[in-house]
């Protein structure tokens, strides 16, 4: 009995790509630690020595003189603000480290769940009342709690899927998109989308909803593309800190 190959247009399964989003997790995490190690931990000792040196006249006295010489000089300060660094680079590894699995998600079910997320908002959007300017309330007939509950059967309910609705309701247009959608059926001549009777299925807009799943879309691509800049403006003014408590020492 011959077996049908995998389709290679198929996207990887939930845990190929959970593992693959794990480990760039725990790598980004890990990069994160020995940052903080080698240039807070590094940039932090050495400044230490450095006030325990002969370029402090107050460390050099000793005893008594030297606490209260410490205690009350923006050198301490420095140290304190230095040491903090050690922690900064690990958060910076782990939000680093959360938008990379996060890429892994999108690349691997974005197009899926924007599909999904899209006909759930478009669906609610449809099933709204049309009189005494409704549409431009949409926001307020979207909650995280309502998509994640009927999302749930499709997506299930972690903390990662609310994390991504909370996301796409922060950042979708509504209201432009709304204005959109409406100027494109007037464009066309095509009637406004009325209210079904109560009992039944409101009339799908195939347009509305592939203007919502498209914008999901570029959303979540948005959410998940890291970027350098806070790691190189971290790193300046780590760097602009560490000088200038040499300068106060020197």
């Amino acid at each position: 009995m011959s077996s049908n190959p995998a389709n290679p247009s198929e996207p990887p399964s939930l845990i190929r790509t959970g593992a693959r989003a794990g480990a760039a997790f725990v790598a980004s995490v890990a990069k994160g630690i020995f940052f903080g190690a080698l240039l807070g931990g590094g940039a932090f000792f050495y400044y230490l020595g450095q006030l325990s040196g002969p370029g402090y006249p107050g460390a050099r006295a000793g005893g008594v003189g030297a606490a209260l010489a410490l205690l009350t000089s923006p050198p301490l300060l420095v140290a304190v603000l230095l040491a903090l660094f050690m922690g900064v680079y690990v958060i910076l590894g782990v939000s680093q480290g959360r938008t990379r699995a996060m890429q892994h998600l999108v690349a691997a079910r974005g197009e899926a769940v924007a599909q999904r997320l899209g006909d759930a908002i478009a669906g609610r959007i449809e099933s709204m009342p049309r009189t005494h300017g409704a549409l431009r309330r949409a926001s307020d007939w979207l909650s995280v709690d309502a998509l994640s509950a009927q999302l749930a059967p499709v997506l299930g309910d972690g903390k990662a899927v609310r994390a991504v609705i909370a996301f796409v309701l922060d950042r979708l247009p509504l209201n432009e998109m709304l204005a959109e959608w409406q100027q494109g059926r007037a464009a066309q001549g095509e009637p406004q989308l009325t209210v079904a009777p109560r009992g039944a299925a409101p009339a799908q807009d195939p347009a509305l909803r592939a203007l919502i799943a498209r914008r999901i879309h570029e959303t979540l691509q948005e959410m998940s593309t890291p970027s350098r800049m806070p790691f190189w403006i971290v790193l300046a003014l780590h760097a602009a800190l560490f000088g200038t408590g040499l300068w106060l020492v020197g």
